[in-house]
């Protein structure tokens, strides 16, 4: 299996004053392609740290993370910028979906920024909705849609640059339990056409529906299983 992500000895530190708060201990990890893994922990244990690190969306204050083959640790904020809108899509809690956009619109949106003509744009949101089961809302806005099918378009907007890996924060939080379930059931398939899927979670019972469960403690990787 093709190792995709590669951590070793990352630390993160802030500072508050002279002050220096260690987050993350020197924490080392491999993630395969096509891995379905549910990061877990209490709040203060690093997890988000760790999350924003994997994303680009932060750089660790020591160690490597190499990503697909290239050491991103080191990059500065523009390069970072292009590895993030090539490698990952994220998807959050709050959707953050444009209301007055249509879903099509919604998800197309990634690939406006990466420079791609409107026709395939349309192309491409379009086979990703249809991905998450969502085909027949691809003219509806957001306030036209339900909680469950809004987060389906969040997940196809995530998807629709072919990212590597999908990181997910609280992706099922605002989500009923059944609704949560299905969200899940779309992570599952989308894992097993090929794309890294890491999840962060606090509830167990969404945890669960992941291959892997890694759970932090206090900045370090507790347990693997």
């Amino acid at each position: 299996m093709k190792e995709l992500i590669k951590l070793v000895n990352i630390k993160k530190n802030y500072y508050l004053g002279k002050n220096i708060i260690p987050v993350l201990k020197d924490l080392s990890l491999s993630i395969y392609k096509s891995e379905y893994i549910a990061l877990m922990g209490p709040s203060g244990s690093g997890k988000s740290t760790l999350m924003n690190i994997l994303g680009c969306l932060d750089s660790p204050t020591m160690g490597a993370y190499i990503l697909n083959g290239q050491d991103v640790s080191k990059m500065k904020d523009d390069d970072l910028a292009k590895v993030r809108n090539k490698e990952i899509g994220f998807i959050f809690q709050q959707f953050n979906l444009l209301p007055r956009l249509s879903a099509t619109e919604n998800v197309a949106l990634p690939l406006v920024y990466s420079g791609v003509g409107k026709s395939e744009r349309t192309k491409r949101a379009m086979e990703c909705l249809e991905k998450v089961g969502l085909k027949d809302r691809a003219h509806h806005k957001s306030n036209e849609l339900s909680g469950g099918q809004i987060q389906r378009v969040a997940i196809a907007r995530a998807l629709v640059n072919n990212p590597a890996i999908l990181l997910a924060d609280e992706p099922t939080g605002n989500l009923d339990s059944k609704t949560s379930l299905e969200v899940m059931e779309i992570f599952k398939d989308i894992s097993e056409q090929g794309n890294t899927i890491i999840i962060v979670t606090h509830e167990e019972d969404i945890a669960k529906h992941a291959k892997k469960i890694i759970r932090m403690r206090d900045g370090i990787i507790d347990t693997i299983h």
